[in-house]
């Protein structure tokens, strides 16, 4: 499977307008037209449309990815691993373009669940405000919603309001109550924010055993990535190799790229080159630049796979343009000295610069952790 096809769609709506979706002939020919080199891509994204995948993830809060896989596994006779590609590529093309619309008659909706005393419709009306999803986002009603509920023993909106106060959305900013509502709410979300807290001393002690403590109880499978992390640091390989498993069967793409390098490495658990193989492909089809990196070098080395030194260099530009530093440091080598491509200072440059910009932009990651 090759990313290149997003692009391929994204010019094909450009052209034509997003709605030649709906005439599945002429977007099946379109797609040809635009991508012939990449026609497995695009029979599996004219597939994904007629099947209405598309459009139930442009309508879909929560894309749950291992859900939408299992049905085109299940439904399609797809397998897995053209499945997780296909979902990908919705997933990336529904941000990309920027779907918008409007639940008409919300206010009503939102009174009736009032006048109903309804909590489930008013918990999932109160995450539509949170998140902007069909109304225009609005943090005072999300907040309005969440407390009405947690003053009446609902406590599902807590770390809602938890995150609301933690940055100022909708309310003033008070530390000290996003706390509370954290703590005394145990959950997935409030676990999982609880375990970043501790993990990076934000706001309170660093305490990494509390952090891992947190991430244990949490089910989100960002969750199973740190608690892959911290119990790597502990050289506890073989659960942190759980860990990232747990993660990777969600298709958690940073879970999946581990689970690559821990068989590679023989971390926590026996080497398996053609496992590895597989996990980082998954990785790839998830748009994870270091997958893709790792793809390359399998193939410039001939590791469980032939040796493909055109195959490496396709994996190596993919990564490049998804932002691996280590990609585009090599291929700037390449072009300057002439290896596996034509000598090309230009391009050498280009990837000298891109290079640099990416390193700049981890450090300044890590100096910040406001992205959490």
């Amino acid at each position: 499977m090759d990313i290149r096809i997003i692009q391929s769609v994204l010019d094909v709506f450009e052209h034509y307008g997003d709605t030649i979706r709906f005439d599945f002939d002429r977007f099946e020919e379109a797609m040809n037209d635009e991508a012939p080199d990449l026609l497995d891509e695009c029979y599996l994204v004219v597939l994904g449309m007629k099947l209405g995948v598309f459009d139930a993830m442009v309508f879909d809060e929560d894309v749950d990815l291992r859900g939408y896989v299992d049905y085109l596994v299940n439904a399609c006779e797809l397998n897995e691993k053209e499945a997780l590609f296909l979902v990908s590529v919705f997933e990336v093309l529904v941000d990309e373009v920027g779907y918008y619309f409007e639940i008409p008659n919300m206010d009503e909706l939102l009174q009736d669940a009032y006048q109903r005393n309804d909590f489930e419709h008013l918990f999932v009306i109160g995450k539509t405000y949170f998140l902007g999803f069909g109304v225009t986002q609005d943090y005072e009603k999300a907040f309005e919603i969440y407390s009405y509920l947690y003053g009446h023993g609902d406590d599902r909106g807590a770390y809602y309001l938890g995150y609301m106060y933690e940055h100022g959305y909708g309310i003033e900013m008070d530390i000290e109550k996003a706390l509370m509502y954290y703590e005394n709410t145990s959950d997935d979300l409030t676990c999982l924010r609880l375990g970043l807290f501790y993990m990076l001393g934000k706001y309170v002690h660093k305490d990494l055993d509390k952090a891992l403590s947190y991430f244990e109880s949490s089910h989100e499978k960002e969750a199973y990535l740190y608690q892959g992390l911290l119990l790597e640091a502990k050289r506890e390989h073989a659960q942190a190799f759980e860990a990232y498993l747990r993660g990777a069967r969600l298709f958690q793409k940073d879970c999946l790229y581990k689970v690559g390098i821990c068989l590679k490495l023989g971390l926590g658990v026996d080497v398996n080159m053609q496992e590895a193989y597989r996990y980082f492909e998954y990785a790839y089809d998830l748009l994870h630049e270091e997958g893709a990196y790792e793809l390359a070098m399998m193939y410039f080395d001939g590791l469980t796979v032939k040796k493909d030194e055109k195959k490496a260099i396709h994996y190596l530009i993919q990564a490049a343009a998804l932002n691996s530093l280590d990609a585009n440091l090599a291929l700037a080598r390449f072009y300057e000295l002439g290896r596996y491509v034509e000598r090309n200072h230009r391009q050498s440059l280009y990837y000298y610069q891109k290079a640099q910009q990416i390193n700049e932009y981890h450090r300044n990651k890590e100096i910040s952790h406001e992205d959490i």
